[in-house]
């Protein structure tokens, strides 16, 4: 067998109240097209997907961020010869 590589990309956001707490979200394979306007467009994401536990109100979203990440799986097997 050869060496595999999987490569993979999540959006990381973080959610910030009025109270000061924060709610974090990560979604796989975000579209490639997102922009940081498509974000700020829905700030009710935040009270829908993660709301406050003591019911603060949606604040910002504090960071967003992609992170891509590449994993290489080495094939260690020997090989034998005859």
């Amino acid at each position: 067998m050869a060496d595999t590589l999987k490569s993979s990309e999540t959006l990381n956001l973080e959610a910030e109240f009025v109270d000061g707490d924060t709610r974090s979200i990560t979604l796989d394979n975000p579209r490639e097209s997102l922009t940081a306007a498509d974000i700020d467009n829905v700030p009710h994401l935040a009270r829908c997907l993660v709301g406050d536990k003591t019911g603060a109100q949606f604040l910002r979203w504090k960071t967003a961020k992609i992170v891509h990440k590449d994993i290489t799986y080495f094939d260690l097997e020997q090989e034998t010869t005859p």
